[in-house]
């Protein structure tokens, strides 16, 4: 009975902010008075900080892309890079990926940082059961102290990301995440 008690409680710690799942973009975050340099090194910062790998970054493009991300789950507790209690649930049951790309406009002294992260997840086709033995197997060959993950080469050629759409509360959290770090540079540029 204890232990069903401490499931529903990290279920429902999960499942906290489920209906809040934000389904429209963020606006771009826009600010005066900075140098695209500057701006875009912060937001490098920023996200490597949240533990993500800088793939691209450009300042003639305007881009920074970075490399997929697998989703944290529920007891990695310091990671950042699942934004709410919808997002942490979900990559806790499925493999997912994200990767951030933001892009950056400047009009005069005005420079606007619009982010998009994208989210994938891994579907891997079952095995063929030819027998009521090997439904065990379905996906990989484990015991009880080893997981492993044994994929035939028809898996494997279907294997792919699948496409789940944009984090729009991951968007918002990374531009607060840059804004904050903007203004910690520039704290530190001002004491020189």
């Amino acid at each position: 009975m204890k232990k069903m008690a401490i499931v529903l409680f990290v279920f429902s710690f999960l499942m906290q902010g489920c209906g809040k799942q934000r389904q429209i973009a963020p606006e771009p975050k826009c600010l005066s008075g900075q140098e695209i340099d500057a701006v875009m090194k912060s937001a490098e910062k920023a996200l490597i900080r949240m533990n993500f790998v800088i793939d691209k970054s450009d300042a003639n493009l305007a881009l920074i892309v970075t490399k997929p991300l697998a989703g944290a789950q529920f007891f990695e507790f310091w990671r950042k890079d699942s934004a709410g209690g919808y997002n942490k649930a979900l990559s806790s049951i499925h493999s997912l990926q994200r990767t951030v790309e933001l892009g950056f406009s400047g009009m005069g002294s005005e420079i606007c940082i619009n982010p998009k992260v994208k989210v994938e997840r891994l579907s891997i086709p079952e095995k063929e059961i030819d027998s009521a033995g090997r439904a065990y197997s379905m996906f990989s060959a484990s015991d009880d102290t080893t997981q492993n993950l044994s994929l035939n080469d028809e898996q494997e050629k279907k294997m792919d990301w699948v496409d789940l759409g944009r984090d729009y509360q991951l968007e918002t959290v990374i531009l607060d995440r840059i804004e904050k770090q903007i203004n910690k540079d520039t704290k530190k540029g001002n004491k020189r």
